[in-house]
């Protein structure tokens, strides 16, 4: 992994029409750094990734990932958009995983995880053939590249997503929800990944309601309801001795 690996974030605010996703979310997760971002449904937690991600464009706040503005350059007197290529170039080093799979059905696993490197970054197809077939060992999928995803369960479609987004070499790893579609028994799989990648130093923001993975590898946890960050410390506690009313009753139902 090479670059910055940070995300900071001041006074962030999203809205669809009328109604206010994100409000003054401030932000600092350092390169390495594991946050785990917990809340009910609709309390933010996705848009928020999507954001540090560039799928949204925030209305207002500064927003950094990897050292740079995302999306905008400074200037001596203001911020100006930057263009189309350079934007692509920073979504490249930032890495979703989301719910849904979102593979392309009528690849290979391998073909899959080569298609970034291949289409975006031009190597050689040997190449990302070689790294992808090494990247889906490291995900516990080593022989499986020449299958479809229709031919592999849910775990192992979600794993073969993360091998694709690790084959653009992120500095930032971002994770919606990432067991919420996968079958109870299927669910280890995935976060076994995570747990790897957490000890091999991968910067990575996780949206989840797994709060025994979050208590086991984050290094702070953050609690959101109504596009506010409520509370966030550390796993213990936030998760076991919460300070803010609507983080205990948030635990209490999911706990």
């Amino acid at each position: 992994m090479n670059g910055d690996g940070t995300v900071f974030a001041r006074g962030l605010r999203k809205s669809f029409g009328d109604r206010v996703v994100l409000d003054s979310i401030d932000l600092d997760v350092v390169c390495g750094q594991i946050v785990c971002v917990i809340g009910p449904s609709g309390s933010g937690k996705s848009t928020l990734l999507r954001c540090i991600n560039g799928l949204e464009e925030v209305d207002r706040g500064v927003l950094r990932v990897n050292g740079e503005d995302l999306g905008f350059r400074e200037t001596a007197t203001s911020y100006r958009a930057r263009k189309r290529k350079e934007v692509a170039a920073q979504r490249s080093r930032i890495g979703m995983v989301f719910q849904s799979f979102n593979l392309f059905p009528n690849m290979t696993a391998r073909q899959n995880v080569m298609s970034g490197p291949v289409l975006v970054k031009g190597k050689p197809k040997a190449e990302a053939a070689r790294r992808a077939d090494a990247l889906l060992a490291s995900v516990g999928l080593e022989g499986h590249g020449g299958h479809y995803p229709w031919q592999l369960s849910g775990g192992q479609q979600q794993r073969v997503a993360i091998a694709r987004s690790l084959a653009m070499d992120p500095n930032v790893m971002l994770f919606d929800e990432p067991t919420s579609a996968l079958d109870p028994e299927r669910v280890g799989e995935v976060l076994a990944v995570m747990k790897d990648l957490a000890e091999r130093g991968m910067t990575m923001l996780i949206a989840t309601h797994e709060m025994g993975f979050a208590k086991e590898v984050a290094d702070t946890v953050m609690f959101m309801d109504g596009g506010l960050v409520v509370e966030q410390g550390a796993p213990k506690d936030v998760l076991c001795n919460p300070k803010e009313r609507r983080t205990q009753k948030f635990l209490e139902s999911v706990l």
